[in-house]
């Protein structure tokens, strides 16, 4: 069994807004490759039906676009802000 590195057992739900570009970022380049793994796979006689590797890479590149996207909105609307959850409460 792989290890998980200590550094991404830090992550929370309350990350800065440079660290959440970093998660963007991320998120886009696994598009991008899921993108590309379509491409390679789709067959080369025009109007063939896609197959199921294509048909999945396109579905996992399509979901990770949908996760930016929430992601995106999510932040527009403030909702990383100051999470009340975060507050110290009267223990300190």
């Amino acid at each position: 069994m792989k290890k998980i590195s200590k550094k991404s057992k830090e992550l929370t739900a309350d990350n800065t807004d440079e660290e959440r570009g970093k998660w963007l970022s991320l998120l886009e380049h696994s598009s991008m490759f899921h993108q590309q793994m379509a491409m390679e796979h789709r067959s080369e006689i025009l109007g063939a039906e896609p197959n199921s590797e294509e048909m999945f890479h396109l579905a996992c590149s399509a979901a990770i676009e949908d996760a930016i996207l929430l992601i995106q909105i999510a932040a527009e609307q403030g909702m990383f802000d100051k999470m009340p959850q975060y507050n110290q409460g009267p223990a300190g």
